[in-house]
């Protein structure tokens, strides 16, 4: 069973949620047969190719037209949820940065069936680590330590691989399945859950998907499941 996942680099809820939901497949007793397909949805792609010198309170707060300090209590709301799950977020040395290249090294990623280790990485050294994740030597070698060639990262990053579909995924998400917030989940075709929801919820979806999957049911009910998330105007909260 297929859960499609779209989600971008730079949202915290869809690292949080990453987490949750493989807390809830740890539960799954089928879980050797779920496959996560992850796909793009880039929440600034207007940010410079060069990342930018200021902190992500001022960006944040410019973006939003909120004061510096409401931007610091937004993080720090976002890095508490963070914590419950095993996070540690350091938004004080956080890089602000474009995620085109970032999301592209995960579709290299996902001919090799290595798409979720790419975005673990990708996730952990945006939030944790303080990289600029659109550095071609940053990506290299998150790319390499997950498996992947050194020279087919480069060849990539060299070219425009990918970048149409990024654009697919996320014309497809906004005028199929109008998508308003990410992380952005649809199991087996059938359920969509927007946002970060407890792990005892995305167990539930996972089971009720599960179930329909084995008796060959894929029909969309049309109901969406709601938790914490990033507006697709990138506003986190």
């Amino acid at each position: 069973m297929k859960i499609e996942i779209w989600s971008d680099i730079a949202c915290p809820f869809c690292y949080i949620g990453k987490r949750k939901l493989e807390a809830a497949l740890a539960q799954f007793p089928h879980k050797d047969k779920v496959e996560l397909v992850w796909n793009s949805y880039e929440l600034d792609p207007e940010l410079p190719k060069e990342a930018l010198e200021s902190k992500i309170y001022g960006y944040f707060a410019d973006k939003h037209n909120m004061s510096v300090n409401e931007a610091h209590e937004t993080m720090e709301r976002t890095a508490a949820l963070a914590k419950e799950v095993g996070l540690n977020f350091d938004y004080d040395n956080l890089i602000v940065a474009n995620t085109s290249d970032a999301l592209r090294l995960v579709k290299l990623a996902k001919e090799s069936g290595l798409a979720t280790e790419a975005e673990e990485v990708l996730f952990d050294a945006y939030f944790a680590k303080g990289e600029d994740v659109s550095d071609k030597n940053v990506l290299v070698k998150l790319g390499t330590k997950i498996g992947l060639k050194e020279d087919d990262i480069l060849k990539m990053l060299d070219s425009d691989k990918y970048l149409n579909e990024i654009k697919k995924d996320i014309a497809y998400s906004e005028n199929v399945l109008n998508l308003e917030y990410i992380p952005f989940y649809v199991f087996n075709n059938e359920q969509m859950v927007q946002g970060s929801i407890p792990v005892e919820d995305y167990l539930e979806v996972l089971t009720k998907a599960y179930a329909d999957w084995e008796k060959g049911i894929s029909n969309n009910s049309g109901e969406i499941i709601s938790g914490k998330s990033c507006s697709i105007d990138g506003i986190c909260s």
